[in-house]
């Protein structure tokens, strides 16, 4: 899949691509940037690295050609956040797609001063959410928010996803699920779990 959607990027026009607000030129393509890392695009190739050359996996792919080749060309961030679920024009029906945090939360709960450090490793911004809330950009012009809450007797450690409620002009409904599996990765990379 991420082999098909490079050959597709192959077709795109480069200056319809630098259109995008959050793209700009590099001597081979076009670059971005994804969880406050440079990511460069090929344009000769389709080869898609991130981090000191390193080609980029399949979510990370996914995730950054969606953004810079097939966001609607008015998409702008709301700055206002909601659960994936809770998107405006998504129905999920039962208890919807998993984002699988648990581990995550259990590892914040443990060392909540590596998360701290993590989430500012990454670019976050601290902000008053949860018993701890960080806002990050996924994108140049695009922001989530991070919030956490401690385990007390009732419930256990949980951490929530809030999206921008105008990320789906700028990535597909499934690219959020992409999205957030590099976030948790990269998180739990920089806390060293």
């Amino acid at each position: 899949m991420l082999e098909d959607a490079k050959r597709r990027f192959l077709t795109y026009d480069r200056e319809k691509l630098l259109q995008n607000p959050g793209v700009t030129p590099w001597e081979r393509g076009v670059q971005t940037s994804f969880i406050a890392g440079a990511v460069f695009c090929d344009c000769q190739t389709g080869a898609l690295t991130i981090k000191e050359g390193k080609e980029c996996d399949f979510s990370q792919g996914l995730s950054i050609l969606d953004y810079v080749c097939d966001r609607k060309s008015s998409a702008k961030a709301m700055d206002e956040f909601c659960p994936v679920g809770s998107l405006p024009g998504v129905f999920v029906g039962g208890s919807g797609l998993s984002m699988g945090f648990e581990s995550l939360a259990k590892a914040i709960q443990n060392d909540p001063e590596a998360f701290q450090k993590a989430c500012i490793s990454l670019g976050a911004e601290k902000i008053p959410l949860g018993d701890m809330g960080y806002k990050l950009h996924i994108f140049p012009d695009l922001c989530m928010q991070i919030k956490f809450y401690y385990q007390d007797e009732e419930f256990p450690p949980q951490v929530t996803f809030l999206w921008d409620k105008n990320i789906l002009q700028f990535v597909r409904y499934e690219t959020v699920y992409y999205i957030a599996g590099c976030i948790v990765r990269e998180l739990k990379a920089h806390m060293g779990v």
